[in-house]
Parts: C-alpha cells; structure tokens; sequence
C-alpha cells in the first residue's frame, strides 16, 4: 500500500468517526448533557466503527411488480405482493423530478462522499439549541441504506451502520447508479414505491411525462409518505409541494414564474386502482407460473423458479412480464355474448365459452358468467348484485372437477370408429330403452334411451350423428370396446379426466359423455378435426420475460398427428350435420354458415354443451349450476326453457359469439 492511499483512507476512517461521533450526539442529546457525554462516547465510536462488519457485497435487488399482457403486448394486469413497485431507468426519470427529489432532500449530492459533514454539524447545532431532534442529516445515499440494508430502529448502533456503509456504497457505485435505486426504492405512500409505480398510481401516467408541480408533489411526500400523500391529505401534500417548489427555486432550479404557475396548478388526481377484481383466467395466469398442481404447460414453472416459494417470489416481486395468447377483442365478445344470455347473478346458471386457435393450441378467449370469478371489483355497480363463484369450470386444476359433456363426447367415438374401418352406411336398429346386450354390470341391463323416447328404427352414422342418437351410439362403443374409446379420448388430448379409467369393459354409457371432462380439453379435441388430424395442445402463455427483458420461458407449439388427414376430413363432414338443416343445432349453421359441432345434454339435464369449430378456432361453449341441478324450469336470455338442452342454450350462444369474432 502506498503512503497515499494509506492517507487517504486514514482520512476516510477519521471523517466517518468524526460525523459517527456526532451523530451519536443528535441521538443522545435529548437524554445527556454534551460535555459528559463526549469523551465516552468518541472511545465507544472508534472501536464500534473499526469492528463494524463491511458493507454486503450482494446489495438487494428492488422488489417489483409482475405484469400480465395480452397477445398484441399490452399490459392488462399488475401482481405485486407487499411492496407495489415498478422499477424505472434513471434516463426515464425526467430532470423535474430528479431535481424536486435533489432539493428536499440531498442538495449537495453529487458533491459528498455518501455523508454530509456540513449537514450533520448544522444539525447538531439546531438539535442542541433546540434540546431534541428537530433536523435530521441523511443524505440520499444514507437514506437507501436505511431503506434497504437496516432495520428502522432509531438506534446509535443503526446509524453508524448507516453512515459506514453509506461512505463504502459510494466508493462500489456510481453516483447516478446510487440515485436510480433510491428513486425505485423510496416509499411514496398508498404502498406505493418508487417514482415510476407513483406517477402511474398517482396520476395515471408514465414517470416521463410528468409536469413540474406533480414532480414536486411526489417529492414533497418522501419525508411522511402516511400524511403528506395527496389522497391521506391534500392540504399537507399541497403545503409540501410549495416547499418543494421553494427550494428548487432557491437552488436555481426553477425560476418564480415556474413556481408561481405551479402553485396555482391543483392536485389533479387520476387514481389508479390497487384492487381490481382479475378475470378468472388472470387467477389461472398466476397458477399456472407457480402451482405445481396446474400443468398445462410442462417446464413453464422450472423456468421460473425451482421450488413453490421461489416461483411465489418471481410472481410477486420479480418484475416478470408474462405474455399471454389472451385476444382481448376476443375475450371481450366472449363475455359480451355470455351476458347478452346469462345476465341474472342471482338466479341464472354459471356460464363458459372458451376459444382455442386450433393450428397452435393458444387460448384465445376465456369468459364466464354472470357470476364474477373470486372477488367483486372495488367500483362495482351498488345498484347491481355482485355475486361471486370459486369454481371455474373450463380449465382443469381451477376450482371445478369438470363436467359430463352429454352427447358432445360422441364425436370421440366416431372418431375411433373411422379409425377402426367402420363406413359412414353402417346400421344399426336403435329402439329406445331396450336392453342391449354386452353392455351393463353382469345380471343387469342397460337400457338406453333416446331424447323424448323416440324409437328411430334402423340408422346409418350419418343420421346418428345428425339426430345425436343415444342407442346407435351406444352400440358402436360397445363393438369398438370401452378401452378403445378411451384410448381414442387420450388420443385427442383429454387427459384430465379421471373417471374415464373407472370404466369396467361393459360400461357402454360413456358413449353418451358420462365422464366428467373439461371444455377447455374438449374444445382442442375438437380442433384435431379441424386441423387435419393434428392435435395442438392448449396453451395460456406464450413467453415470460424477467426485469431485465431477457427471456426465461418460451413456449414450443406441442402438436402432434393423431388422425390421418382423410379421416379428420370425415368427421368435418360428420359434425357439418347437427348444424345442418334436421340437426340438433340448426341455428348454428344458419347464424354462422360454414360450422362444424355437436350439442351435449346429459341425462339429468344438467349439463348443457354446444362444442365446435369455423374458421381458424374451436369454441366450446357450456351452462350449468356450480353444484349440478336439473337446468329446468328456467328463462335464459328472456325465453322459457321446461328444459336446457344443448341447442336450447349453448348453440345460440356459441352461433352469436363466433359469427361475431370471424365478422372481425
């Protein structure tokens, strides 16, 4: 070590023990006489700075807030945990509040080592003279120390923690490296931190585009963030402003007439609210990144973090920025069309319509109603009843344990049957409600029957189809074999339904949708169809980047070839009936033309499904109580229904809903 350097950090040592020694005074002068205290107190000084462990090598990264966006990028969510924050380059920071920040609180910042020697003697001669703590000496440096290294405690023990590292934190970082964590970590009130996450609370703009007088009111709340906010009190935050404006000018900052124009200016407020109730799939977003028991994108999660906790963290406080397949004009028709039927909270049944792009898997859409999902938002309507449901019924691992598709399943085991060589002519005679043989448990009969009882006498696939005949298929499952329907059900993607390997070799009754499945599973089995035989898996999130926008997870199309193409080609032709003219759900073909689907009614009228596609999406729209109940006796959208059925409800729903989004 050369003699210099020596001198210079023998300097540095004298200079912190100096203005730690008087700062211990500030601390103790209410409680002892200076002149008695002083010698003690420069001993006990000396060695507590000599032992004084150094400064942390890994300084603290801000906790930030995590943002949602929707598919075209914008941002349509914040998830933050306690400490709401957005963390903003110093460059971003316009100079207005860099110097309304400077003038209140550090006005010789650029100019000291970390410790204002000349502030700390003015202090203690006001404190002195005063006969307690009237003026405190932090510079900016100091104060994000004790922000963001020390516990609050007004302790001699803190401050010289504070005041050591504050010296060494300057001689690691840059002064502009200091002044950028400081205006991100600073508490503004409303729990709010940060300038950047202030600006867009406070006044509903970016940090860049604020003016002189709201600057200076973001500034003048540092001090007492609880009571000089300008929502907790708007005179003290006005009264605040003014001194900010004051010393600004005094610094030559700003000149009268900017001063006098914005004390003239109100507090124009532009709240942005904390607490919005989140759609239900934002409450599937979260989930998604940190719940291992939601899988719907395998390595999503271990690209965020290894454990439960980790994941929790990054969410919260990691400043991620999650972008989803969402289409908001999309999602917005979803849950426009759904309310246009569904609109009593009250007494009408739950509701879901979800979209999936079948050539990719992304989920386009996700609505349902009328009940809101989780919480009611802070500014719902008080005229309007706000009632609340947990079961999510569309997504798998959301609060629902799926739904018995009815007659919706039956595509499924068309599709097995193709496979299995049986031709669109093949017959079968379908009375109604007579045992068929092969099917139910040894020494009872299974006795399907068909919508109303109707005996259809001899019928080919087609006309099956067409009349979603329980008996014909019934029968046909019964000849492939229950396993083989299964197996064709895992084939096409729907893989979160348990009950389908509770049935034993005679089960023949989950031909007609008895097993409880998911409509988001449902509607991308239908997309196999529409894409050629290519099943896509379904996915919520494209990629996920971290603060500083490098990509940690981006999602690969998981698609495979499960049908031949001719194959898929037949069942288009086979699912262009029931929209047909004779079909179970007329009104689809002619509210959107060319559509491909099926109507779903369970046996207990329970469940009410309509399942398709047009264009470049499948859709899967479903009504139901969240505890199953027979949907009868029931006006819906202003009709009476003695029952809900399939094409009762579902179909027209689905039919306005899609003629609307290919329309765009």
């Amino acid at each position: 070590m050369s003699f210099q350097t020596f001198g210079r950090g023998l300097r540095s040592l004298t200079g912190v023990l100096v203005v730690v020694f008087v700062l211990g005074l500030l601390a103790l002068a209410p409680v002892m006489p200076f002149v008695i205290a002083a010698a003690d107190t420069v001993d006990a000084t000396r060695d507590q700075v000599v032992d004084r462990p150094p400064l942390p090598e890994q300084l603290p990264v801000a906790a930030e807030i995590s943002t949602v966006h929707e598919a075209g990028g914008e941002r349509i969510a914040d998830l933050s945990g306690v400490e709401r924050r957005e963390v903003v380059a110093l460059e971003q920071i316009p100079q207005v509040m860099i110097d309304a920040v400077l003038a209140i609180e550090d006005d010789e910042f650029y100019e000291h080592n970390g410790v204002n020697h000349q502030s700390v003697l003015r202090a203690l001669a006001r404190n002195v003279a005063a006969g307690g703590i009237e003026e405190g000496a932090s510079t900016i440096t100091q104060q994000y120390v004790k922000m963001t290294l020390l516990d609050p405690q007004q302790t001699l023990d803190r401050k010289m923690h504070e005041v050591v590292w504050a010296v060494e934190l300057e001689q690691r970082l840059s002064k502009d490296e200091i002044l950028e964590r400081y205006l991100n970590a600073v508490y503004l009130g409303q729990g709010v931190y940060g300038v950047g996450t202030a600006a867009e609370h406070y006044f509903n703009k970016p940090v860049e585009d604020l003016t002189l007088a709201e600057a200076a009111t973001l500034a003048g709340t540092i001090q007492a963030p609880s009571v000089t906010n300008p929502v907790s009190n708007a005179e003290a935050a006005e009264r605040r402003r003014n001194v900010v404006l004051s010393r600004m000018q005094f610094q030559g900052m700003i000149d009268a007439e900017q001063v006098e124009q914005a004390r003239t200016e109100g507090i124009e407020l532009d709240i942005r609210s904390r607490e919005v109730a989140e759609p239900f799939w934002i409450d599937y977003v979260k989930r998604l990144v940190y719940d291992q028991n939601v899988t719907l994108q395998p390595g999503l999660q271990e690209a965020v973090g290894a454990t439960r906790d980790e994941r929790i963290d990054a969410l919260f406080e990691g400043g991620l920025r999650i972008y989803t397949t969402l289409d908001p004009a999309m999602h917005a028709q979803a849950s426009e069309t759904l309310s246009s039927y569904l609109d009593d909270p009250v007494e009408d049944p739950l509701g879901s319509l979800i979209t999936i792009e079948h050539e990719s898997g992304a989920l386009r859409a996700l609505a349902l109603g009328p009940r809101q999902f989780g919480a009611c938002p802070e500014d719902a309507d008080d005229d309007e009843p706000c009632v609340t449901t947990q079961v999510n019924p569309a997504m798998p691992d959301a609060g629902g344990s799926g739904r018995q598709p009815g007659s919706a399943f039956k595509p499924i085991v068309a599709a097995a049957a193709l496979q299995d060589g049986v031709q669109f002519e093949d017959e079968y005679d379908t009375p109604s409600g007579e045992p068929v043989e092969g099917c139910g448990d040894p020494g009872e009969d299974y006795e399907p029957r068909n919508f109303d009882g109707a005996d259809t006498g001899e019928m080919d696939l087609v006309e099956a189809m067409r009349t979603s005949n329980n008996v014909y298929f019934v029968k046909l499952a019964r000849d492939l074999g229950i396993d083989r329907v299964v197996e064709s059900a895992r084939e096409h993607g729907i893989r979160n339904a348990p009950s389908l390997d509770g049935f034993g070799t005679r089960s023949c009754s989950i031909a007609l949708g008895t097993a409880e499945m998911f409509p988001l599973e449902v509607a991308a089995a239908y997309g196999v169809w529409a894409n050629d035989g290519v099943y896509c898996a379904p996915y919520l999130i494209e990629r996920i980047e971290n603060r500083w926008g490098e990509v940690v997870y981006q999602h690969e199309p998981r698609c495979e070839r499960v049908l031949a193409s001719h194959r898929a080609g037949e069942m288009r032709s086979l699912l262009a009936q029931p929209t047909g003219s004779g079909g179970t759900a007329p009104v689809v073909g002619r509210t959107v033309g060319e559509a491909y689907g099926k109507t779903g009614t369970t046996q207990n009228f329970a469940d009410a499904w309509f399942v398709g596609f047009a264009g470049p999406y499948s859709t899967a729209a479903w009504v139901g109580f969240e505890q199953p109940q027979p949907l009868t006796d029931l006006t819906i959208g202003g009709t009476y229904h003695e029952r809900v059925t399939g094409g009762a409800v579902p179909a027209p729903i689905w039919a306005d809903y899609m003629a609307a989004i290919l329309d765009q």
